[in-house]
């Protein structure tokens, strides 16, 4: 009976490949793959689901379907709620959670109450199907689009008409309201796109250019543009203020079906019916990335919260996701058995969710891992995860001791004490919490940051706690009393990573504003600003000997500044995308850098360039998919690194001289070949081969430096970050796993 059941798990899953060597029956044909990342099928709906939203807080997912129904469902559960009887599409959620707005063929809008379920207003005065719907951001007015050629907005708590929006000539298709409740805008069948003062409901600018009906309209987060997509096949960047066009985005040979900006305002993404996801440069109207995998038409396209990625719909009943830096499709999403007419992201990045014509709604699991941290005592692991929680495992038995429950969204940085005593994580909640690393009890809720929390650190004397914010501030807090001892002011922008130097002395911030400031730790004055990043600063570290700061950028760059003077002393270019992550050598020596180029590279401190590891050896996998390739590097113990799901970077070299290597593997995609006529040159040129083959089986890959042989398993996938300590390797999932490997024989 064990055996039985083990044939049919999927070919890829990890349950077969461990018990299940040489099974007695072989499935043919129809094997899945993997398991599908599909958490819950909701059905209910007796027809097409053509629109779905997620609630803010998460917690609630909203249908709309061509049965006359809305729905409110448990995100956790999945289960149904409340139906609310009468309507159909299009649906949205309000901000602050409360209502539920729906439209409908009925030429009425309805504001329901999203806690009990009940109908609060019906919003009479369309005089024929209503297209679209808005909330604005202040939760005070909804706004409709309908097939009368008019945009209504209406008052929230009385359903009241506030104003009628008159001049499209056609049906209007799209409608958007500006964060900053200024400004509605539409889109109509009409080819035009109109920007109306919120306030006066006065006509302020018409957007002439498209040849043909607008089916979509967004503006950016920052107010300054709005963008448009046209079944004329183009998509269009106005600029908010004075209604000018400034790009067009020629690309699509068919008509446009959506459009989205991402978060960040970096890019715009459409979905065609030519059966491509296109990424453009918002700043250039350049092309990034033609997303080529859907086999139909796309009519809908969302970027997530955290701007890493984007998803999208389609007739061909897949949703797929994609990476927004390398334009690759990390995941397809299989089980829907009709065209995916509705794509939405949940605000915490943790699951997509997807309505179709086969009359149910999926919600499909997107949980990662996104901090891992070692405790110096290399005892304990922990992890901060999109779930919200923060993890404690044992690092001599791998398993869990600890779920740190209290948070209220995800979890982005984590760090441990130098005594080892306490764990602080830093969260989307607004908050940093201080934790008993012994017992998994919650000491302190630090409470004073107004946005998420991207970042934090411990002093090395123990004492203090430093956090870096989205509202622009650095904070220091007390560690033993958990109050907040000084604000620094200072970023007009996020900031994104904080370190403490080795003597206390001092708090360096990086941040979206392109600077990096170092600040008094006693008075929490600010003595330097360091100009010269020309984007976001998205890590910062001190080097041991406190002279020297590091910082990497979104301009690609790695810049390497004096301390005391502030002054630059080295750019260090090579890297092709934004650099993630820094780090400084125990000895000083070198800085090591990853990127989302998916490369990690090793600077000389001293001379300011890369130092690159030589190339001693390599093969190809038996089947031609895989290549494996070794580096000599000096014997530098690097703690963590960041990795990329399509080229996995594993440091396993150490201070005893057990594997001097660092592998790499990569899937060999077009134009990726990993450069086989370097390699082999250095080959050519005498340089002493460590052996690296891989397992018969094709589950392994084996390296030796004559002393030690290490095995690492081909299949690992998905990592996003890792931590090497003493004989154990430890890496972090997109699928919320950590595994844990033995390098020790």
């Amino acid at each position: 009976m064990f055996h039985s059941g083990l044939v049919w798990a999927p070919a890829q899953s990890f349950i077969r490949k461990t018990y299940l060597k040489t099974p007695a029956v072989r499935i043919v044909c129809g094997h899945r793959a993997d398991w599908s990342a599909c958490e819950l099928t909701i059905r209910g709906h007796s027809d097409v689901v053509n629109s779905v939203a997620v609630s803010p807080d998460n917690r609630h997912i909203v249908s709309g379907s061509w049965d006359n129904t809305v729905r409110i469902w448990n995100v956790s559960t999945g289960k149904e709620e409340h139906v609310l009887y009468g309507h159909s599409v299009p649906v949205t959620v309000s901000p602050d959670n409360r209502h539920v707005v729906s439209g409908s063929w009925d030429k009425t809008v309805r504001i329901w109450n999203a806690s009990t379920g009940e109908e609060e207003h019906v919003l009479r005065g369309h005089s024929n199907q209503v297209y679209s719907v808005a909330v604005s951001p202040d939760n005070c007015h909804v706004v409709s689009g309908s097939s009368n050629n008019t945009v209504w907005i209406w008052n929230v708590l009385t359903g009241e008409e506030e104003r009628i929006l008159q001049g499209h000539s056609g049906p209007v298709y799209s409608v958007a309201v500006s964060p900053d409740n200024c400004h509605v805008v539409s889109g109509s069948s009409d080819n035009t796109v109109r920007i109306w003062n919120a306030s006066t409901g006065k006509e302020e600018h018409v957007l002439r250019g498209h040849s043909d009906p607008v089916s979509s309209v967004a503006v950016s987060p920052d107010n300054c543009h709005i963008v448009s997509g046209s079944w004329d096949s183009t998509v269009r960047i106005w600029n908010a203020s004075t209604g000018e066009e400034e790009r067009i985005l020629r690309g699509h040979s068919h008509s446009v079906y959506s459009v989205a900006v991402s978060p960040d305002n970096h890019h715009v993404v459409s979905g065609s019916q030519d059966k491509t996801v296109r990424i453009l440069n918002a700043s250039t109207g350049e092309e990034e990335h033609v997303l080529q995998r859907h086999s139909d038409s796309v009519h809908s396209v969302a970027a997530s919260p955290d701007n890493c990625h984007i998803v999208s719909g389609s007739s061909d009943n897949t949703v797929r996701i994609w990476n927004v830096s390398t334009g690759k499709e990390e995941h397809v999403l299989r089980g829907h058995s009709d065209p995916v007419y509705s794509v939405a992201v949940s605000p915490d990045n943790c699951h997509v969710v997807s309505g179709s014509s086969d009359k149910t709604v999926r919600i499909w699991n997107m949980s990662t891992v996104n901090s891992v941290v070692l405790s110096p005592d290399n005892c304990h692991l922990m992890s901060g995860s999109m779930e919200n929680t923060v993890w404690i495992w044992n690092v001599s038995t791998g398993e869990e001791e600890h779920v740190l429950h209290g948070h209220s969204d995800p979890v982005y940085s984590v760090a441990v004490s130098p005594d080892n005593h306490h764990t602080v994580s830093g969260s989307w909640d607004n908050t940093v919490r201080i934790w008993n690393a012994s017992t998994g009890e919650e000491e302190h809720v630090l409470q004073g940051h107004s946005d998420p929390v991207s970042s934090v650190a411990v002093s090395p004397d123990n004492r203090h706690i430093v956090s870096g914010s989205w509202d622009s501030t650095v904070r220091i807090w007390n560690a033993s009393t958990g109050k907040e001892e000084c604000i620094l002011q200072g970023h007009s922008h996020s900031v994104y990573s904080v370190a403490i130097s080795p003597n206390n002395h001092h708090v360096v911030s990086g941040s979206q504003d392109k600077t990096v400031r170092i600040w008094n730790a006693s008075t929490g004055e600010e003595e330097h600003v360091l100009h010269g990043h020309s984007d976001s600063v998205h890590s910062v570290a001190v080097s041991p000997d406190n002279s020297h700061i590091v910082s990497g950028s979104s301009d690609k760059t790695v810049r390497i500044w004096n301390v005391f003077t502030g002054k630059g002393e080295h750019v260090l270019q090579g890297h092709s995308n934004q650099v993630c992550s820094v780090a400084v050598s125990p000895d000083n020596c070198h800085v090591v850098s990853g990127s989302s180029d998916n490369t990690i590279r090793i600077w000389n401190v001293l001379a300011g360039k890369e130092e690159p590891p030589l190339v001693i050896s390599f093969v190809v996998s038996s089947d031609n998919y895989h290549v494996m390739s070794g580096f000599q590097v000096n014997a530098i113990p690097v703690k963590q690194i960041f990795l990329s799901s399509m080229v996995i970077s594993i440091a396993c070299f150490a201070q005893d001289d057990n594997i001097m290597s660092i592998p790499v593997i990569q899937q060999l995609a077009s134009g990726k070949s990993l450069q086989l006529d370097i390699l082999l040159q250095a080959l050519r040129n005498g340089l002493s081969p460590v052996p690296i083959t891989f397992t018969p089986d094709g589950l392994f890959i084996l390296l030796s430096n004559g002393k030690k042989c290490l095995a690492i398993p081909s299949t690992l996938q998905d990592i996003h970050c890792a931590v090497f300590s003493g004989s154990r390797a430890y890496f972090g999932h997109g699928s919320g796993r950590v595994t844990i490997l033995d390098i020790s024989t």
